[in-house]
């Protein structure tokens, strides 16, 4: 039997690097989802985000503060994916990004970028100080997953 063009459109290429790229972004879907990671995270921004103000001017501390989560999340990310896919390479995923980020989930990606972009990550601390403001505090759904719910959500 012949097989003709038409039939063939629906066959999709991918070469050994976009297929390596898709599996990492998979595995880290899993690993910022998980309990822990997120743990990590709001404990974090908890421990900090009085610290910053939705001024035009950083505050010298914004820095120490950044490099610390880069270390801490980048480290926890980093050792999740060496158990998941031994010889991982960081630097070198970090580049893909860049050729990928269109392809990219628009959470994973904001997360990823709070790693290279100071101005998204002051705006995370920005945004959850914010909803400290309005009484919002974090709520854990108990399903791994954290939801920012209003007070009369909370008694549900």
């Amino acid at each position: 039997m012949e097989t003709s063009d038409e039939e063939n459109f629906g066959v999709a290429i991918s070469s050994p690097s976009d297929a390596e790229f898709d599996a990492v972004v998979g595995y880290l879907e899993d690993i910022i989802m998980d309990d822990d990671f997120q743990l990590i995270q709001r404990t974090f921004m908890e421990k900090h985000y009085q610290e910053f103000d939705d001024s035009e001017e950083n505050k010298l501390i914004y820095t120490s503060i950044f490099n610390e989560y880069i270390s801490l999340v980048e480290k926890y990310i980093e050792e999740k994916l060496l158990d998941r896919i031994p010889g991982f390479n960081m630097t070198a995923f970090t580049m893909s990004l860049q050729q990928h980020k269109d392809e990219m989930a628009g959470d994973i990606f904001d997360m990823l970028l709070t790693f290279t972009d100071f101005l998204a990550f002051k705006e995370m601390f920005l945004d959850y100080r914010a909803v400290d403001a309005a009484g919002e505090m974090p709520f854990d759904s108990g399903e791994g997953v954290d939801r920012w719910l209003s007070p009369d959500e909370n008694l549900a």
